[in-house]
């Protein structure tokens, strides 16, 4: 510090105690001061509002104001070098106040000497860069720590959340004073978690992978990372949640893709070449029929044309997933299609008698979209309800919402539910769970959403029902 030129501000209403403090300075051999005298508090207010010294001498008595209440104007014109108060005697109360609002050292006149001096200008310039780094360091680290878009937080060891920044609320759907009182544990469904929590303090927490419980009963999957750290003998704990859920159906996304361009090749190559005796077979028949005289044995050749009819329809059935992203996105509104799925649908829902309540945003909702292909989607999904759902007691319900960049279709019932074993297994192509089902709607649904550049989730509890989530991007 002594090697470099220190810019000092000294401010004294006298000219005597300014030339005395001056000599004192000079004194000072191996330091360098380029010194300003201010003699009023106006020029004083002035100077400081530039904020381009090093180092500020305030006089306790400034006519009608104070030293303290130029500290006070420094602290406004946020000021961060060092304050050093000269009074005229000591104070106790004075000097304490004049700590308290930030000024690094305070000096009595009387007692005052270059070696005083020189000591109080090492520790008010020592202590200030220590205080300066401190805070430009927590500047630094709180705005990492405010954008972030992992969910941050600080707890107790019981996992009662102290503090977290603001993509907490984001990520979990609750407000600050919800977060408050909550416990991380209460977030995280993880069979484990509650022993791997007990144990943190000798085994930190790195990305293991968990389910965060959002609000609405919104799961969400993160990758959960957490420490013990310690803090003048108060241990707390540190921890991130990492929100993974986009990546993760991404690549259920990719992998479905996947499936579904090898699963497409594969049933066009057995259709052509089950196609090629099946129609062989049906000649056949059908020639044998027309050289058959008894009328009881034309039975049997009615039976092998039907079922070479029924095989053709399957094969037919089987080529439909992989005709869906032949489309023709229209503007349209995607409540007129909803509208028209669930028409389509009454039948069921009258024969089972199940109630349908329709929360749809305000507005029209309309996008490119295919209204042919986008109603088999939404029959898809609504049939499956109804299937799942028990007589006169089935309530599915739709729902819409407009957001900035995207819109959600939601389809939840109060069925029976689907089983943790299946919940990644029922996009598949031709897995189904039905004692006479193909396994090809929802597959179908999922090629026909994504054909519309949008996305689809489930969620689902055994015994309380199913939700399905559909995302359309409406951003430009």
């Amino acid at each position: 510090m002594s090697n470099r030129l220190i810019r000092v501000l000294l401010v004294d209403d006298d000219e005597d105690d300014y030339f005395l403090t001056r000599e004192y300075f000079q004194d000072l051999v191996n330091w360098k001061f380029d010194i300003t005298w201010c003699a009023t508090f106006r020029d004083a207010e002035a100077q400081i509002k530039n904020n381009k010294y090093d180092l500020y001498l305030f006089d306790y008595l400034l006519g009608e104001s104070t030293g303290i209440d130029l500290i006070e104007l420094a602290c406004n014109f946020e000021c961060e070098e060092p304050i050093i108060l000269l009074t005229g005697k000591g104070d106790t109360k004075i000097a304490v106040e004049a700590l308290r609002l930030g000024a690094a050292d305070y000096l009595i006149k009387s007692e005052l000497d270059a070696e005083k001096l020189e000591r109080s200008i090492r520790y008010a310039l020592e202590r200030t860069s220590v205080l300066k780094a401190l805070r430009h360091s927590e500047r630094r680290y709180r705005r990492v720590f405010e954008e972030s878009n992992d969910f941050l937080f600080i707890s107790d060891l019981d996992g009662n959340i102290i503090d977290f920044n603001e993509a907490a609320s984001i990520l979990t759907g609750y407000s600050d004073d919800q977060l408050k009182e909550k416990k991380i544990t209460e977030l995280v469904e993880d069979p484990l978690f509650s022993t791997r929590w007990k144990e943190i303090a000798d085994h930190p927490i790195h990305d293991h992978e968990v389910r965060l419980l959002a609000k609405d009963n919104d799961k969400k999957y993160c990758l959960f990372s957490a420490s013990v750290e310690v803090d003048d003998n108060h241990p707390y704990i540190q921890g991130r949640l990492h929100d993974m859920t986009a990546r993760k159906q991404s690549e259920k996304e990719r992998l479905f893709s996947e499936q579904m361009a090898v699963t497409g090749r594969l049933v066009r190559m057995l259709a052509h070449e089950v196609r090629n005796p099946l129609t062989n077979v049906n000649l056949s028949a059908e020639q044998l029929e027309m050289e058959l005289a008894d009328e009881d044995h034309k039975f049997y050749t009615q039976i092998i044309k039907r079922n070479c009819t029924r095989i053709n329809d399957l094969i037919t059935q089987l080529l439909q997933p992989s005709g869906s992203e032949d489309i023709e996105l229209v503007e349209s509104s995607v409540h007129a299609v909803l509208s028209q799925a669930i028409s389509a649908a009454l039948d069921r829902v009258q024969l089972k008698r199940i109630q349908i309540v329709n929360e749809f945003a305000d507005g029209e909702l309309a996008f490119p979209l295919d209204r042919v292909s986008l109603q088999m989607a939404f029959l898809n999904l609504i049939t499956n309800a109804i299937e799942a759902m028990e007589e006169d007691k089935g309530v599915l319900r739709i729902t819409t919402r407009n957001h900035s960049d995207h819109i959600e279709v939601l389809f939840a019932d109060n069925g029976s539910g689907i089983s943790e074993e299946h919940m990644d297994k029922i996009f598949e192509p031709y897995f189904t769970g039905k004692n006479n089902g193909m396994g090809i709607g929802l597959s179908t649904t999922m090629s026909i959403i994504h054909a519309h550049h949008g996305r689809i989730e489930v969620q689902s509890e055994l015994g309380l029902g199913t939700t399905f989530t559909i995302s359309f991007q409406t951003a430009k």
